[in-house]
């Protein structure tokens, strides 16, 4: 077994012994909508704010973030940076990639003989697409999502789930 492989392994014992601890009582679940009820009492947010945040545990890590702006920012503010950012995640081998960086640290060899690219020249170009829009930072020879990077990615895949 490779060290990914067992890697790998030690982080989804590691994601079903967390899930079986905060499992609720029938009938109770986890309190709702904090984050909206924090907005409504402030007064400072009279036109309200869009925020997200996580409390997630991955194979790179522990990772505790939040993010707010303010509505009008959102509405009067240019998109343009945001939708370069997003556009590199617009393509179904890099989001493979990403979840696969979300387990630990690969380098472009360890994705190809993994099977997620095809070839080395496919993974560079992804990952310079990645790297680019900051999605991707390069360290002791391989790619690693940077951690202030972690929430917001996992905030963008279920923001698009189908609400």
């Amino acid at each position: 077994m490779t060290r990914t492989e067992t890697a790998r392994i030690a982080d989804l014992e590691r994601r079903v012994a967390r899930l079986e601890a905060h499992t609720h009582p029938t009938g109770q679940q986890p309190p709702a909508f904090v984050l909206t009820e924090a907005i409504k009492r402030n007064d400072d947010l009279a036109d309200g704010a869009v925020t997200f945040g996580g409390v997630v545990d991955t194979g790179l890590g522990h990772y505790e973030y939040e993010w707010a702006r303010p509505t009008h920012w959102v509405t009067d503010s240019p998109w343009e940076n945001e939708i370069e950012r997003l556009s590199a995640l617009a393509h179904p081998l890099r989001g493979e990639i990403l979840r696969r960086l979300l387990a630990s640290p690969a380098s472009v060899p360890e994705l190809v003989a993994e099977g997620i690219v095809s070839s080395a020249g496919t993974a560079y170009h992804h990952m310079n697409a990645l790297h680019a829009a900051g999605w991707v930072a390069k360290r002791d020879g391989g790619y690693t999502i940077p951690p202030g990077r972690i929430v917001p990615l996992m905030t963008i895949i279920t923001a698009s789930e189908a609400h």
